[in-house]
């Protein structure tokens, strides 16, 4: 029973305190819509720094350099404070065309002694490469079980986690044959399957849809993202299916008024809300199907940056949830047994 990390399989029982769904290293500045106004472009140029972090958290891509974490000695600083908070296991969902390099990830793995799991797949269909359209799901399928068997990218670097695989507002024709590729190959490896949904909708309805007809089995799907807008009775829906639910907003409370909608669309829940939504799914005894999350994919989520940092669960959110009435036993159930469970290979 055990969990493939980019340094070798561990037993599941050794993961610790594990965040589900990050990001060491990621570029999201392609999928950026370009500024129309003069202003907006200026901006777009900018570093991040004091000067713009109002904007930011109003519109976090309103300075494009927001949109990507690629400084290594940076990344190493802030996984090193999730481990002195009690960190044991970091997810990284990074996929091809948005950064991935499993390299890089081995390296700060061994350099940290965070233990980091590599996803596979691809996501949302504005990164999908040029040839995605002549790709079949047998094609698709067959490269995510090489990366999962083999390595990724000509590495002998192991993917130990399927996803998270993109899906947009509407599905489109090439992110649906990347879901029904998703859930051949969790038929047949058993691993954990993420998907990302849009945040302001409600299509993970039609997300387990797709994967069951492909014979992804419910207790390894874990639909994300379904904490910006916490639409309660959508969320019961969803575990009623037999699923996971991520919520992996923790640190984000933007709000992007209409003057600011690119990327985002609205409002975002703040950490209070996910904290109590938590809670009172937790009283009607959804405990063992909830995983939680930062899902740090912008400079402003870090430390450095003036964020909350890949910590801010154990160090912030675990009070807050105490706080709550959500005791010590269940927390740990969410953040160590129940991605063990998530992530263990069954098949192994």
């Amino acid at each position: 029973m055990s969990v493939m990390t980019v340094t070798g399989k561990v037993d599941k029982d050794n993961l610790g305190w594990v965040l589900p769904h990050e990001h060491a290293f990621i570029d999201l500045r392609n999928l950026v819509p370009s500024p129309q106004t003069i202003s907006a472009k200026s901006m777009a140029q900018e570093k991040v720094s004091l000067t713009n972090l109002g904007h930011l958290s109003r519109n976090p891509y309103a300075v494009l350099d927001n949109a990507v974490i690629d400084d290594e000695k940076v990344v190493r600083e802030e996984l090193l404070a999730f481990k002195k908070a009690g960190g044991g296991t970091f997810v990284d969902l990074t996929l091809r065309d948005i950064g991935r390099d499993p390299v890089l990830l081995a390296g700060v793995s061994r350099e940290t002694g965070i233990q980091i799991v590599a996803g596979c797949g691809y996501y949302i269909h504005a990164s999908h490469p040029p040839n995605m359209d002549a790709k079949t799901m047998e094609d698709i399928a067959e490269e995510m079980l090489a990366e999962i068997n083999y390595g990724i990218d000509g590495t002998n670097i192991r993917a130990g986690v399927i996803g998270e695989i993109g899906t947009s507002e509407i599905i489109y024709p090439n992110e649906k044959k990347s879901l029904m590729a998703a859930g051949l190959v969790q038929r047949e490896t058993g691993l954990g399957l993420h998907v990302h949904t849009y945040l302001w909708g409600t299509t993970g309805h039609e997300v387990i849809r797709i994967l069951k007809e492909q014979g992804a089995s419910t207790e390894k799907i874990c639909i994300n993202h379904i904490d910006v807008d916490l639409r309660m009775d959508y969320l019961r829906a969803l575990l009623q299916q037999g699923v996971y639910i991520e919520f992996d907003n923790f640190g984000k409370e933007f709000y992007a008024d209409r003057r600011h909608r690119s990327i985002l669309q609205g409002l975002f829940a703040r950490d209070i809300e996910r904290v109590k939504a938590i809670k009172q799914l937790i009283d009607e005894g959804y405990l063992l199907q909830i995983l939680v999350s930062n899902d740090v994919c912008l400079k402003t989520c870090l430390h450095q940056y003036g964020g909350w940092g890949f910590d801010h669960i154990l160090t912030n959110i675990v009070p807050m949830m105490e706080d709550e009435g959500i005791t010590q036993e269940q927390i740990r159930m969410m953040m160590c047994d129940n991605p063990a469970t998530f992530l263990n290979n069954p098949f192994d």
